[in-house]
């Protein structure tokens, strides 16, 4: 007496038709905490900061040049523009001290166009370094000519190489200074219109 109605049908197990429920959504990637926008790990690619370029760096424009009326370039600093005028004195005194008729009247000339160069090139600012220089431009330009032609092989005649074209080139080198000097000045007023040598004497004394 086992068989006994069960009233479940046969054959069927627990019902499957219920589909598995949906994943959970994805928060949109909005800006986060500190405001600075979608993150860089929910695009998988690192973002581009304001001023990189496409070319992966950012390119330094020139420097303007200067402004003024005795200004040439862009306005370099004083170490540069010495030792520049040191070397190409050298060179000149080198190639042109030693020559006869026009060509040994070159190497003066040449030693005040560097000289007044070297005060149009350099900043406004530190115009007193290069106004003040032409001496010791041309002491260590022909310095520079007797190491070059080998006149150290003995001090007197090293002396004698430096000294004597040193001596014969006062007038220039006075000149050279005194234009050197007033060129910086104008250069030196147009950055500061009021001043003057004067009225900083007077304010250095008041002081």
């Amino acid at each position: 007496m086992s068989d006994r109605w069960d009233p479940r049908p046969r054959g069927r197990g627990p019902s499957r038709s219920a589909a598995p429920p949906p994943p959970a959504a994805r928060p949109p990637s909005g800006p986060d905490r500190s405001g600075r926008g979608p993150s860089r790990w929910s695009s998988g690619s690192w973002g581009r900061g304001p001023g990189r370029a496409d070319g992966g760096g950012s390119s330094r424009s020139p420097r303007p040049r200067q402004t003024g009326t005795f200004a040439v370039g862009p306005g370099y600093p004083w170490p540069v523009v010495a030792i520049g005028a040191v070397v190409v004195t050298g060179l000149l005194a080198w190639l042109l001290l030693h020559r006869a008729g026009l060509l040994g009247l070159m190497f003066p000339v040449g030693y005040l166009v560097v000289s007044m160069l070297g005060v149009a090139m350099v900043r406004a600012e530190a115009v007193v370094v290069p106004a003040l220089a032409p001496p010791v431009v041309a002491f260590l330009g022909l310095v520079i000519a007797a190491v070059i032609t080998g006149d150290t092989a003995s001090t007197t005649l090293f002396l004698i190489g430096v000294l004597a074209p040193l001596a014969e080139l006062f007038w220039w080198m006075l000149v050279a200074t005194l234009a050197c000097v007033v060129v910086g000045f104008l250069r030196f007023r147009q950055i500061r219109p009021g001043w003057s040598p004067l009225g900083a004497l007077r304010g250095s004394g008041a002081a």
